[in-house]
């Protein structure tokens, strides 16, 4: 896992502390009043659920047991996933409900920070296309700044949220069905803290904050990660909350086997365990002649495995029935049983009338961009999903670590108070896009592009990007996206772009010269985008071109240089569930621009060009069917004009860019096949497939006709890997050009 290095470095810096406190101590001395519970008279049977990741879901077994044999559960303490379990037995869910809940849950979506991308601006969308790095590295005082955590827990939180709502009014944890204790470390301190009071959520995110995965949360002013640092099985804790007898489940992950340590990341994880178990283990030795201690069985279910949650529940349950006598001495008669159900249950929760909607300010440079996201809610009755949709589209503008929310009572009045937290490695950051193909014949091409971009340069959330790519296309792009308007459903960009490409042309399908293509233009645009789905633009652009022939013959219609200016009008629709291998989804780009004189152009004409990609799954087969085409009129500048075809399924067996002119048509079939379980956290699907292409390009629409069209096809494999799609892959038009692919990229091609 990419993660494990930084995990490894901080859980070697908090080894003093977990050296520390082995004697047996879980809490600074300085430990909030109210945060243990006084001992009582009467027996009491302590609950404890240890860390251990996945694997903490065997702990709903073991509950499933418990409620079968009538154990009266008197207090609970967990850690890390043993928190998660534990906060919701302990706010009173039944187990079968817990059960319910592990098994039906989007892992692979609940790890993901980022809303599905449906539901993403279409600024975030068109992004996707340009980037293979799904990844942004901070910039801060001339250094880069990396994120402290692999994932920001956004959705974790939300679902906590949902899922404790009929808490969220208790801020002492004594008042709960179960009283409850939830543990985690002060990672700038190195000391245990057990959150007994507050906001029950944040104290279940703070225990489950896995160093280097999940992305620490400060609470109360302290930055808190994972408990299992200091006291994974926080046998402690239980008994400080009153415990007379304890039952403790421990899920702690087995050390790695000999041929497993093949790597210095492997043996540096190892020797962290060690210290992890042998903590754990003197805790263990503590334990009583009347307690119990259950370790489900799970040899070859490792800590990141959440999608095999079902088959650690069984291992909870398994181990459980081994020990059903002696969990059995821990019952009670049906009669007092039936008290302890009864205190054991959810409270009830009527949603409110949201009668205020506050969004915190001093944790975000652009909190009115959230409280845009958020406008109509107020006055109405609370609805979650609704709430959480707007918190969604809200974070989908990818400069916030997370936005969280909690009920609150002012006055006798209900409300949300939303807090957006901006991305601490951030206000600026920078992202890396590579692309490259390779024909293996000596022709190959690259794409390298970087961009900075500044967010938060007010409160309604405008930004500042700077792009600078080379390789196949060199050019210089800054814009301002300044969104605008109560909703932020409208936007303007200002921009000014320069741009310079190697271009070949072929003649009636003989390559005769190479020309270096450059424009310089500045643009204004204003935007429409009520919906993630679809946008409309208008705009104006002044720019000059230019085409110089390097090699080979003279073509007449690129040999000038010129002006243009146009105003411009556009719509987009994307509603692809991926940008990668779409399964679903459409997505349109109809654009048109007008040049005139009066705008700077040396000529006049008109310029329509349209893209229709649209993507069908039927199990895992996958067809992605589309249309590309630009149709141009008058005499305006052919720079401006231009339009190319060529490359990986775009007219396969000729090289990238290949063909140009001012009139193209394509109409494409692309088949892939799925191999592999795309749903499992960290898998890497790979596919095989197939195109059939038909097009070609013009430079007057009187030579478009049939019989001039190119057919083509190509036969492919590729896979998704942390770069981006790749593909290797054979194309070969019925013009006789033909070539090899290896080609990282998206299969598809918008025009922005």
């Amino acid at each position: 896992m990419i993660f494990l290095p930084i995990l490894a470095s901080v859980l070697l810096a908090a080894t003093p502390a977990v050296l520390a406190a082995s004697d047996g101590s879980s809490a600074p001395a300085d430990r909030p009043v109210g945060a243990l519970r006084a001992p009582v008279d009467r027996e009491c049977v302590g609950l404890v659920l240890g860390g251990g990741g996945a694997r903490g879901a065997a702990h709903v077994g073991v509950l499933e047991v418990l409620e079968r044999e009538r154990v009266p559960i008197c207090v609970i303490a967990g850690t890390s996933m043993g928190a998660v379990v534990g906060s919701l037995y302990a706010s009173g869910y039944r187990a079968a409900e817990i059960r319910s809940i592990l098994e039906t849950v989007r892992w692979s979506d609940l790890f993901t920070d980022d809303p599905v991308r449906t539901e993403l601006p279409m600024r975030r969308k068109e992004d996707q296309f340009r980037y293979l790095l799904n990844f942004r590295l901070g910039f801060r005082e001339g250094r880069i700044v990396f994120p402290r955590g692999a994932i920001q827990g956004q959705k974790f939180m939300l679902m906590l949220r949902r899922l404790l709502l009929p808490t969220w009014n208790v801020t002492d944890f004594d008042q709960l069905p179960i009283p409850f204790r939830a543990v985690a470390t002060d990672i700038e301190t190195g000391e245990p803290v057990v959150f007994g009071s507050g906001d029950l959520a944040s104290a279940v995110r703070a225990s489950l904050s896995v160093p280097g995965a999940f992305a620490p949360i400060r609470v109360d002013g302290r930055l808190m990660v994972d408990g299992g640092l200091v006291d994974n099985v926080p046998i402690d804790v239980a008994r400080a909350m009153g415990a007379t007898r304890l039952i403790v489940v421990d899920v702690s992950a087995p050390l790695l086997r000999t041929e497993e340590l093949g790597s210095p990341v492997a043996v540096t994880w190892q020797m962290i365990s060690v210290l992890i178990n042998q903590r754990t283990n003197e805790v263990l030795a503590g334990l009583g002649d009347d307690d119990l201690l259950i370790r489900p069985s799970m040899p070859d279910l490792s800590s990141a495995q959440f999608d095999r949650a079902p088959e650690a529940i069984a291992a909870g349950l398994d181990a459980a029935e081994a020990m059903a006598g002696q969990i059995a001495a821990f019952g009670v008669a049906e009669a007092e049983y039936a008290g302890f159900v009864a205190r054991h249950h959810r409270s009830n929760f009527d949603p409110p009338l949201v009668a205020f909607l506050e969004v915190v300010e001093n944790r975000s440079r652009s909190p009115e961009l959230v409280r845009h996201q958020l406008a109509g809610l107020e006055g109405e009755p609370l609805d979650v999903d609704r709430l959480e949709h707007r918190i969604g589209r809200a974070y989908g503008y990818g400069q916030f670590e997370r936005i969280t929310w909690k009920l609150a009572e002012r006055d006798g009045e209900k409300g949300v108070v939303v807090t957006p937290v901006d991305k601490g490695w951030g206000p600026s950051f920078i992202t890396f896009g590579l692309q490259l193909s390779d024909d293996f014949a000596g022709r190959s091409d690259y794409q390298l592009t970087a961009e900075g971009t500044f967010t938060g340069r007010n409160f309604a959330g405008g930004e500042w990007r700077n792009r600078i790519q080379i390789g196949a296309l060199a050019g210089l792009r800054s814009e301002w996206f300044q969104p605008i308007g109560s909703r932020a459903e409208w936007f303007a960009v200002p921009s000014l772009d320069y741009r310079a490409e190697q271009v070949p042309v072929r003649v009636d399908g003989l390559r005769l010269a190479e020309y270096r293509l450059r424009r310089a233009e500045g643009a204004v645009e204003l935007g429409w985008s009520p919906d993630p789905a679809w946008q409309l633009t208008a705009g104006v652009l002044r720019g000059w071109g230019e085409a110089e022939r390097l090699i080979g013959d003279p073509i007449g219609f690129l040999d000038f240089q010129g002006h243009y200016g146009a105003v411009t009008g556009g719509f987009t629709l994307d509603t692809l569930d991926d940008a990668r291998f779409p399964r679903r989804g459409t997505r349109i780009e109809l654009d048109a621009e007008a040049f005139r004189a009066a705008l700077g152009s040396d000529d006049s004409g008109e310029l329509v060009s349209l893209i229709v990609d649209h993507a069908i799954e039927d199990g895992p087969n996958r067809w992605l069917l589309g249309f590309r085409g630009q149709a141009s009129w008058g005499e305006a500048n052919d720079i401006a004009r231009s339009t190319f075809l060529g490359g990986f399924t775009n007219l396969s067996g000729y090289t990238e860019r290949e063909l140009i002119g001012t009139q193209s048509a394509l109409g494409r079939a692309v088949y892939y096949r799925q191999f592999g379980d795309a749903e499992q956290l960290f898998s890497m699907p790979a596919y095989i497939g197939a195109s059939l292409e038909v097009g070609n390009v013009w430079e007057r629409r009187d030579q478009i006709s049939l019989g001039s069209l190119i057919v083509s096809g190509s036969l492919f494999v590729g896979t998704v890997t942390p770069f981006g799609p790749v593909f290797l892959g054979y194309g070969r038009a019925d013009s006789g050009a033909g070539s090899w692919y290896l080609t990282f990229g998206s299969l598809l091609r918008p025009r922005r």
